[in-house]
Order: C-alpha cells, then sequence, then structure tokens
C-alpha cells in the first residue's frame, strides 16, 4: 500500500501489485500514469509504503522519483517509480501473526504469470556488471 499526498495536502492511497527491493535502501513499482498516485508523485515525492506480507508488516517512508516514463512490460501505461527508503519501522506486534494478502490467476488467465514475470524483471534492472 502506498501513501501519496496531493497538491492541498490531502492524502491518497493506492494497492501496488508489482513492486520488487532492488537492494535494503531502494524499491522499484509499477504506477498507472493515469493515477492519481503518479500524478502526486510527480508533485511531491514523499510517500509513505505499508509493506504487508507473511509474518510481516513494516511501514516505510521515503522519496519517490520517476526513473522511466513508461514501462515496456506492463499491459497498460505504467511509469517505472524508485523509492528512496528513508525510515523503516516494524509495525508487527509480538504474540500476533500477520498473515499477507494475496492473489491469483481466473483459469484461463494463467498467461499472466509470464506477463508480471517481465514486469519484474524490468523493476529489477539490468544485472550489474561490476
Amino acid at each position: 500500500m502506498v501513501a501519496t499526498v496531493d497538491e492541498t495536502g490531502r492524502p491518497n492511497t493506492t494497492l501496488m501489485t508489482w513492486v520488487v527491493a532492488r537492494n535494503p535502501q531502494t524499491l522499484a513499482m509499477a504506477v498507472d500514469q493515469r493515477s492519481r498516485t503518479i500524478k502526486n508523485v510527480r508533485a511531491n515525492g514523499r510517500v509513505a509504503i505499508e509493506v504487508l506480507g507473511d509474518d510481516l508488516c513494516y511501514g516505510l517512508r521515503g522519496t519517490a522519483i520517476i526513473e522511466k516514463e513508461q514501462m515496456d512490460s506492463t499491459p497498460f501505461p505504467c511509469a517505472l517509480v524508485a523509492v528512496r527508503v528513508e525510515d523503516c519501522r516494524d509495525h508487527g506486534a509480538a504474540g500476533v501473526i500477520f498473515v499477507g494478502p494475496r492473489y491469483s490467476f481466473s483459469e484461463g488467465k494463467e498467461h499472466r504469470k509470464g506477463v508480471e514475470d517481465a514486469i519484474f524483471a524490468e523493476l529489477k534492472g539490468p544485472t550489474p556488471t561490476i
């Protein structure tokens, strides 16, 4: 979940499907070019991100930049947004087992797995040469 702020200071949250950690300080995500999120990132790069998964719940804060205006692999227009993580807090609670959100493909839509693999590869970027 990504939170941004619009030009009037109103918060906006968006569920992000395609996100990868490039390293401990950098996330990359595919953001729909038609969304409020991309408009808000253009105006104010400050973001908050809630990372939810099995047995983890972290709150991140950082600065987002548009690294690539048009991704090559997405089925609709998306920008590649990189986030420099500046703060990380564990939002888990002792004795609480968190089960992360999940999704799967409907019958006949299994081909979308290949599309996602290509998107995640593009988000990760090229293999470093050094």
